[in-house]
């Protein structure tokens, strides 16, 4: 959008934003993800209209999509209409898909994927602040080589002794500047270092304490990100004061923030890279899901994303571009292994799995903006197997094996949901939808959904007896995923394991994976895991991975929609 500011103002002010508290910064830890769409009302997803066909964005060998691109055109307001709040703008002690699509803009770390590539299942990762880095040969030094003629957006310079001031914030409590929930958002990545070390002005080593392999991946991921923050903002604001003010090196910087309603950000000039072609983003809070579509038609935003799935197909034959990718979602329940039904037999356990028709589901209710999951390894990961589905639909087999396990007539449960979530789709649907399913084998599912801050204040204490599975969002483009979600250790209060899954076997190729720097041998590790987890345990049950739909006005040029659950907006423009 080519806006004047009183225009944008007009535009901002034209449609009614539901306001809502942000998140606590607890739940968002817990999640690794913020408020989004607010389900429907139960039984308001409508099966009908055309499935999308997500071959038409999506062909053999490409795991992302683009705009039309063309030679840019410079100036300009991108308007995003952002499916819920953003958390607070502090990148290391912050963890959602949904802020971290505002403060991948405005901040960086030394590492960073290049999310213009979408030829292969995970962006690659490249240099950001560090022009360049090597591994030791045993593994745990690394030695980073930043980048000269750095610039904060508060007009301090970045340098070894920033780094090092930033990652002792996150991770040494010693340090004056540490900040107790920075560390707890990016305990993945700094609970493994040892020591950091300015070598020269452009030089920092970091020592670890055990190989890592995927912890270049774990930087760049949104449950906490390592990115560089002013330490002289900082100091000036105080840590929990920051945010108000923030101040990285990204190629936008904030000018305005009204909480749940719109962050504006603008161009920096002094930006070390390549700049941007739009001149200020917009990312516009709009909740409800129709909203935003009634926004968008009228032009007031330039895209979206999570549209309701029936409204796909006719947004496409309107004119407008439908982007998609293979982002690292899983749409699953953790079974309850302490429910004395659900977890006492393995069984039951297949046959819930079964009893489900997940391609029906994805085809009539989600009309193909998901595909059917199996497995708990994300998309865009080097060990997801498209080809591994085990207990696949099978009702037959379903009440056979609850018969051999004791329960010939079936069994009542309960399921859980929240009614909104980032990644959540349509919850309550589609909780409706498998609660039909089970009742075709006998099995009386009760539902519960909760708004978002409470189910994950409760989900991440543990279920009660009677709570057979609880659903959740989640996912990574790195593998190191499944040990947050799998280990035995992490189970609550320790960590997110909430279904208190436990299996020597699995933590000893989890400790093997870590450590294992060869691709495809971790690759392989990986798919170990997932075969006991999911074929000989039954103790996950994924249900779908979400498309990651954009809808966008066919003016935006140069938008990339990566396997990720975020973008960069620096490559997109607004067409004349």
């Amino acid at each position: 959008m080519g806006d004047s500011g009183s225009d944008l103002s007009a535009k901002l002010k034209s449609v009614h934003i539901n306001r809502r508290a942000f998140l606590k910064a607890a739940a968002a830890t817990a999640a690794g993800a913020a408020v989004a769409v607010r389900a429907r009302p139960a039984g308001a997803q409508s099966s009908s209209g055309a499935p999308w066909n997500p071959a038409s964005v999506l062909p053999a060998g490409r795991y992302g999509s683009r705009t039309a691109g063309g030679t840019p055109r410079k100036g300009g307001t991108l308007v995003y209409g952002m499916e819920g709040p953003s958390d607070i703008l502090d990148p290391q002690a912050t963890g959602c898909w949904l802020t971290y699509r505002v403060t991948y803009q405005m901040f960086e770390g030394v590492i960073t994927e290049d999310l213009t590539r979408i030829d292969r299942p995970e962006p690659p990762l490249v240099g950001r602040l560090a022009g360049s880095w090597q591994l030791s040969e045993d593994k745990l030094t690394r030695t980073f080589k930043l980048r000269r003629g750095v610039r904060f957006h508060d007009g301090t310079d970045f340098d070894a002794k920033a780094a090092l001031w930033n990652w002792q914030r996150m991770w040494d409590k010693k340090a004056p500047q540490y900040y107790a929930r920075a560390n707890s958002y990016c305990s993945y990545v700094v609970d493994v270092i040892k020591d950091v070390q300015v070598v020269d002005d452009y030089t920092l080593r970091m020592t670890f304490t055990t190989p890592f392999a995927e912890w270049e991946r774990m930087t760049v991921q949104s449950f906490g990100e390592p990115l560089m923050i002013s330490p002289a903002q900082a100091r000036k604001l105080g840590n929990q004061n920051f945010n108000q003010q923030p101040a990285g090196t990204g190629p936008f910087k904030a000018v305005e923030n009204v909480p749940n309603d719109h962050i504006t950000l603008q161009r920096f000039d002094g930006y070390w890279g390549p700049k941007p072609n739009v001149d200020r983003i917009v990312f516009r809070q709009l909740d409800d899901p129709s909203t935003r579509i009634a926004t968008l038609r009228k032009g007031e935003v330039d895209f979206i994303l999570a549209p309701p799935p029936d409204s796909v197909a006719s947004l496409q034959n309107e004119g407008y571009v439908i982007l998609a990718s293979h982002a690292p979602h899983i749409w699953y329940f953790a079974f309850n292994l302490k429910d004395p039904i659900v977890g006492k037999d393995k069984r039951i356990r297949q046959a819930l799995i079964m009893g489900l028709d997940r391609e029906r589901m994805c085809r009539e209710l989600l009309k193909n903006t998901a595909a059917p999951a199996y497995s708990m390894l994300s998309p865009a990961t080097l060990a997801y197997d498209p080809g591994y589905k085990p207990y696949p639909y099978n009702p037959s087999a379903a009440k056979k094996l609850l018969a051999e396990a004791g329960y010939p007539n079936g069994f009542e449960t309960t399921l859980e949901t929240s009614t909104s979530g980032s990644g959540q789709m349509i919850p309550v649907s589609m909780i409706e939808w498998i609660q039909r399913d089970l009742k075709g084998i006998g099995v009386t599912a009760h539902i519960k959904t909760y708004e978002w801050v409470t189910y994950i204040g409760m989900l991440f204490k543990g279920r009660p007896a009677g709570t057979g599975a609880a659903q959740l969002s989640w996912g990574m483009t790195s593998n190191y995923w499944n040990d947050i979600v799998l280990r035995s250790t992490r189970q609550p209060p320790n960590g997110v394991n909430y279904g208190y899954y436990a299996n020597p076997e699995v933590d000893k190729l989890l400790d093997q994976a870590r450590s294992e720097f060869n691709d495809a041998a971790r690759a392989a590790l990986y798919r170990r895991v997932d075969r006991i987890v999911m074929g000989d345990d039954a103790a996950f049950w994924p249900i779908c991975n979400d498309l990651n739909i954009v809808v966008l006005n066919k003016k935006v040029r140069g938008f990339v929609n990566p396997p990720e659950e975020w973008f960069q907006l620096s490559t997109p423009w607004i067409a004349g």
